[in-house]
């Protein structure tokens, strides 16, 4: 009955998005409710979270958060129990859901003690939650054909929507060399790479150690943290067993993290599996050489020698050979690739990721509903 239900919506002819204030209709009020998703706000997701907010902002449309107001349209990133909470809610109020597919069976893994073990009912679940969507959103075409899969079992339409990138905040500063060495009490010569994300095998930071190790000439600086609870033992032990040049500041602001991109020498992302990777768009758009393993992903969509410079595979020979590229990137025998990798960013702007909102709105049939039969 649902299903039947959901299938007549969709199919209903569809209706212009709303524009900004002042034109036809009213501006949409969109749903982006707090809840859960408060316990993902130093992760991608959050990150995730926080640029669809500036990206509704931009198209003159107000960001609500309290499911019990009014809203028009709401927008669910979470992989938390309240998710499925908000999305029968929406349906009971006759709103547009959006779901956001940021998370598969793929990237769950390697992530948490337990992880590998519960990854299948890990994606029984994220597919619920698909379902209950009149469109998913993904942020690349790689988790699109991830999601795309029979075992997820989605039937509403998938878009491709970038997590984008704020081009205006992060751009390169040259200036900011000094200053991040003051803030790591370092020399001026220091050379620095960086990487940022959570503590996860799966974010690479076992290679990433191991690779500071046998460059002990070079500090190795990791923003982000994870929660010690949820740190599996081998990571424990990593970081317990970290060289002197690995340094670990843990969670760190925008501004900091901005800092932290300009003034390094290079990114080094050996991350094994993400769907888009928002800090690869931040240290692109800041023009930082960025090294990253060569997963689907960026061989898909950015192939090494492009973009990115690129170490492909896994094992103990891995950092080895992850030491040595880094060591010619940092020592300039490879292509300068920072000028491409800007132009990149600025292509998944947030206000290149606005107008394809927009279009997402227009395809779902998203419209400002008011009225007392709306219960506005």
């Amino acid at each position: 009955m649902l299903m039947r239900s959901r299938a007549r919506r969709r199919s209903a002819p569809a209706l212009p998005a709303a524009q900004h204030a002042g034109a036809e209709h009213p501006p949409l009020r969109v749903l982006l409710p707090r809840g859960l998703a408060a316990l993902a706000r130093e992760s991608g997701i959050g990150a995730a979270i926080r640029h669809q907010e500036k990206a509704v902002r931009s198209l003159g449309h107000e960001v609500v958060t309290d499911p019990l107001g009014p809203f028009d349209v709401v927008h669910l990133n979470t992989p938390f129990p309240d998710t499925l909470l908000l999305a029968l809610w929406a349906r009971l109020r006759r709103r547009p859901t959006l779901v956001w597919a940021h998370s598969t069976e793929d990237d769950f893994r390697d992530s948490f003690p337990g992880s590998n073990r519960l990854a299948p009912l890990f994606r029984r679940w994220i597919a619920l939650l698909y379902r209950r969507g009149d469109a998913v959103v993904t942020p690349s075409e790689y988790s699109r054909q991830l999601i795309s899969a029979p075992k997820y079992g989605l039937r509403a339409p998938i878009r491709v929507l970038s997590n984008g990138v704020d081009t205006g905040f992060f751009r390169p500063d040259p200036t900011a060399r000094q200053r991040l060495r003051d803030s790591l009490g370092l020399p001026p010569e220091a050379t620095v790479v960086i990487s940022v994300g959570m503590q996860l095998r799966r974010k690479g930071i076992l290679d990433w150690v191991e690779v500071a190790r046998r460059m002990p000439e070079v500090t190795f600086v990791w923003y982000g943290r994870t929660d010690p609870r949820l740190l599996t033992a081998e990571v424990e032990r990593s970081l317990a067993g970290a060289p002197a040049n690995a340094l670990f500041p843990g969670y760190v602001q925008a501004e900091q993290l901005r800092e932290a991109y300009c003034g390094a020498d290079a990114f080094c992302f050996l991350t094994k599996e993400e769907t888009e990777g928002i800090v690869l768009w931040e240290a692109l758009a800041c023009g930082v050489p960025a090294l990253v393993r060569g997963i689907p992903l960026y061989r898909e969509a950015m192939p090494d020698g492009v973009l990115t410079h690129q170490v492909a595979g896994d094992g103990p020979e891995f950092p080895g050979r992850a030491a040595a590229r880094l060591r010619a990137l940092l020592d300039g025998e490879l292509e300068d690739l920072t000028a491409a990798g800007r132009r990149a960013a600025e292509g998944v702007d947030l206000e290149q990721v606005a107008k394809r909102l927009r279009e997402i709105y227009r395809l779902a049939g998203v419209r400002p509903v008011r009225g007392v039969r709306s219960g506005a």
